[in-house]
């Protein structure tokens, strides 16, 4: 029995020993790897991580209710839009017409007056043909009268003489 508590103690005395060398070697490892900060610095990550996470959050909602909000007055916004482009085309469509009835009435008076200048044209033309022929018909005339009758050539010289001479005379 003696033995047996020699090799209980030797026992005790190894487990001790290597529980102690275990220790050590386990508390060297923390300290040289430093395992505590390190997680300390891991758990800081995961906060800053979860706390990024949670104002990413809130921007994002924050956007979401800004663009819900100004989604909800698009329907308005649509309607004020096309109430304007109605009134924008109409204007422009009332001042077109307009335009074109002044341009109409433009082009009106200018034919009435080209219409007018191509009156007086073909007036002064046939009032020139007409002297040509009046005086063609007259000289005609005045050439057979005076081949009929010889006296009337002699009376005619005489009334130009005597019209020249009241004419120098002045």
């Amino acid at each position: 029995m003696e033995n047996m508590n020699a090799i209980l103690d030797y026992i005790a005395h190894t487990n001790l020993f290597n529980f102690i060398i275990f220790a050590g070697i386990i508390t060297f490892i923390v300290k040289k790897l430093q395992v505590s900060s390190k997680l300390e610095d891991a758990k800081t990550a995961v906060a800053d991580t979860i706390n990024e996470s949670e104002n990413a959050k809130t921007v994002s909602e924050e956007h979401l209710s800004s663009i819900e909000e100004s989604m909800s007055h698009i329907g308005e916004e649509i309607d004020e839009i096309l109430k304007e482009s109605e009134a924008n085309s109409k204007l422009v469509g009332d001042k077109i017409l307009e335009d074109a009835q002044k341009n109409a009435l433009t082009i009106k008076e200018n034919s009435e007056k080209a219409i007018e200048n191509s009156k007086v044209l073909l007036r002064n033309d046939l009032i020139r043909r007409a002297s040509l022929a009046s005086v063609e018909v007259a000289k005609a005339h005045i050439i057979e009268e005076l081949s009929r009758n010889s006296e009337l050539h002699g009376k005619l010289i005489d009334e130009s003489i005597e019209a020249l001479e009241g004419v120098q005379a002045e």
